[in-house]
C-alpha cells in the first residue's frame, strides 16, 4: 500500500465511479480497476460495491477516503512551504497585525521595499483570537498584536514595544482646557473606541467601575485612521489608545493629548509558531520588524 492508492479511493469516493475517477486521475478505467482490486486483495476486505456504473464505498472506503483528504492537505502544505523556503530571499511573507499599526508598518513596508526588492507582505487585520489561530495553521508568517491569552505551546513570543496609553481629543474639546482630575472624570464625555482587548475591558470596569461596553454615545470602529477622523471631527468625543496609533494626527495638530494620566500601558508581541518551516524570508522580515518597532521606542521615548 502507497499514499496514491489511498488517493485512489477519495477520488472514487467523490467521483461515484470508476470512470469519471479515472478520468480525474488521468488514468484508464482498467488500470484504476486492477489498482483498486489489488488493494482489496492486500486488505482482505471489499472497499467499493460496484453496480449499474456506480462504485458504492463500504465503511472502509469511507474511513480511508477521509484520512486520505487529510494526507492531501497536508501534501499540499508541504509544497507551499517547501517552494516558500526554497526561494530565500523572495516570496511573500503573511503578518498579521492588531489594528492601528498604520504608521509603524508604513516605516517596515518602506524599508523591506529598499533592502529586499523580491519580498512581498501580506498583511492581515482582524480580531486578535482569529491571528493565533491562522497563526497555529500556518496560514500566517509572523503575528504582531498584544499578549495572546492561553497561547499554544507552539508559539513563541518576544516583546516588541511597550508604551502608554494616552486620552486624544479634538483641540477644542472642553477637557483639552479642563482636564478631569482622575481617569474616571474622562467618562463623563462619549468615547470613541477602537475594537479593544479583554484585559482592558476588565481593568477599566475593576479600576474605574465603568462598564465600556455599554456607555451611553459610545462609538465603536475597527479602523483607526476612522476612528482618528471621527473625533478630530466632533467638539464632543474623546478616544485613547497608543501614541504610535495617533502620530499623523497629534504632528499636524488636528489632535491634541488630554493630561490626565491614565494607568495602563500598551504592549506589542512578536508572534511565531515554531512549528512551521523556517522560512529564510520569514527571518529577514523579523528582524526588519525588530529594527522598525526599536526606532518607535525611540521616538516615542523622545516625544514630548
Amino acid at each position: 500500500m502507497n499514499v496514491r492508492d489511498f488517493l485512489d479511493v477519495r477520488v472514487i469516493c467523490e467521483t461515484g465511479s470508476l470512470r469519471k475517477a479515472a478520468t480525474v486521475l488521468g488514468v484508464t478505467q482498467p488500470t484504476l480497476s486492477s489498482r483498486i482490486a489489488h488493494l482489496e486483495d492486500q486488505l482482505g476486505a471489499r472497499l467499493f460495491d460496484r453496480s449499474r456504473g456506480q462504485s458504492r464505498p463500504t465503511d472502509l472506503a469511507l474511513f480511508i477516503a477521509g484520512r486520505a483528504a487529510v494526507m492531501a492537505d497536508e501534501a499540499a502544505r508541504l509544497t507551499e512551504e517547501t517552494r516558500r523556503l526554497s526561494s530565500g530571499r523572495a516570496g511573500v511573507v503573511r503578518i498579521g497585525a492588531s489594528a492601528g499599526l498604520r504608521v509603524i508598518f508604513t516605516d517596515l513596508v518602506a524599508t523591506l521595499s529598499s533592502r529586499y526588492p523580491r519580498i512581498g507582505l501580506d498583511l492581515v487585520t482582524v480580531p486578535t483570537h482569529w491571528l493565533a489561530d491562522r497563526l497555529m495553521q500556518r496560514k500566517l508568517d509572523l503575528l504582531v498584536c498584544p499578549a495572546l491569552d492561553d497561547a499554544p505551546a507552539a508559539i513563541e513570543s518576544e516583546l516588541l514595544i511597550e508604551t502608554e496609553i494616552v486620552v486624544v481629543a479634538h483641540p477644542d474639546h472642553p477637557m483639552c482646557s479642563s482636564p478631569p482630575d482622575t481617569p474616571a472624570g474622562l467618562f463623563e464625555y462619549p468615547i470613541a473606541l477602537p475594537v479593544t482587548e479583554q484585559h482592558y475591558i476588565d481593568v477599566i470596569r475593576q479600576d474605574f467601575g465603568v462598564d465600556i461596553e455599554n456607555l451611553p454615545g459610545r462609538i465603536l470602529c475597527s479602523d483607526p485612521s476612522m476612528l482618528a477622523m471621527i473625533v478630530h471631527r466632533s467638539r464632543h468625543l474623546f478616544t485613547a489608545g497608543p501614541r504610535f496609533f495617533f502620530v499623523p494626527e497629534l504632528e499636524a495638530g488636528t489632535l491634541r493629548i488630554i493630561a490626565t494620566p491614565v494607568p495602563l500601558r500598551h504592549s506589542l508581541y512578536l508572534h511565531r509558531n515554531r512549528d512551521a518551516c523556517p522560512l529564510p524570508a520569514v527571518g529577514l522580515v523579523a528582524d526588519v520588524m525588530r529594527e522598525t518597532f526599536a526606532a518607535a521606542r525611540s521616538s516615542l521615548q523622545a516625544a514630548p
